[in-house]
């Protein structure tokens, strides 16, 4: 190669990363309605457990806020699935949440923290080594699960990142405190930005939304 056809190469290496960081750095708005299904309310889980929480957020904190990651309540899109949800029979409404983050690789990303309902005390397996996404956990404490924790009626993460495509990984529990019995839910998937996703199982599940924003006045909009 000749240095004059150098130029070109190198010109065309930068304007391609210069497109990876234009990417990187589009914020997103996460909308997320959470429902309980009715027909559900007699099943069993085997028994109780806790999120694995790790790298996350709590929405309206100071460590939220300083992340870019904002809570929104106006111009929600997914409002009247909320309401249909609230009126039907077969499900009961737990929370509509939405908040905007920025878009960040599976290196950085950061989940937001998700706690509905009342606390509910539970025990954690002391050596939970060998569990991955959920720990063992008990109602009263024992030999070998007596760590003492906290969860809610829903508790756990929602973490949104970017890869080739936009990325959705939900660990979630939903405890029910009268049956000592959690529910979970534990998915990655793989989602088109501006399309609706069920994520669900017998007990519980969400109903989502990623919608891009396109530059930071279109966010301040959605606020």
């Amino acid at each position: 190669m000749t240095p004059k056809h150098r130029i070109p190469v190198a010109l065309l290496a930068l304007a391609l990363l210069l497109g990876a960081n234009i990417t990187q750095a589009k914020d997103y708005l996460i909308e997320v309605v959470l429902f309980e299904t009715v027909a559900g309310e007699n099943l069993t889980a085997g028994g109780l457990f806790y999120p694995r929480i790790e790298n996350s957020v709590r929405i309206g904190s100071e460590s939220a806020v300083a992340q870019g990651f904002l809570p929104v309540e106006q111009n929600l899109k997914l409002t009247e699935k909320a309401a249909s949800i609230a009126a039907s029979s077969r499900y009961r409404l737990l929370r509509h949440l939405a908040w905007r983050q920025p878009g960040l690789d599976a290196d950085n990303a950061v989940a937001v923290r998700v706690a509905l309902g009342d606390p509910v005390p539970v025990y954690l397996a002391n050596d939970s080594s060998s569990d991955a996404e959920f720990i063992r956990a008990a109602a009263n404490p024992t030999l070998n699960i007596s760590e003492a924790a906290e969860t809610r009626t829903v508790f756990g993460t929602i973490n949104v990142r970017l890869g080739r495509f936009l990325h959705m990984d939900t660990r979630l529990t939903y405890t029910d405190s009268t049956t000592n019995q959690s529910f979970r839910l534990a998915q990655s998937r793989k989602m088109r930005s501006s399309e609706l996703h069920y994520i669900d199982n017998p007990r519980f599940g969400i109903l989502t939304l990623i919608t891009p924003l396109e530059d930071k006045a279109g966010v301040a909009a959605a606020n």
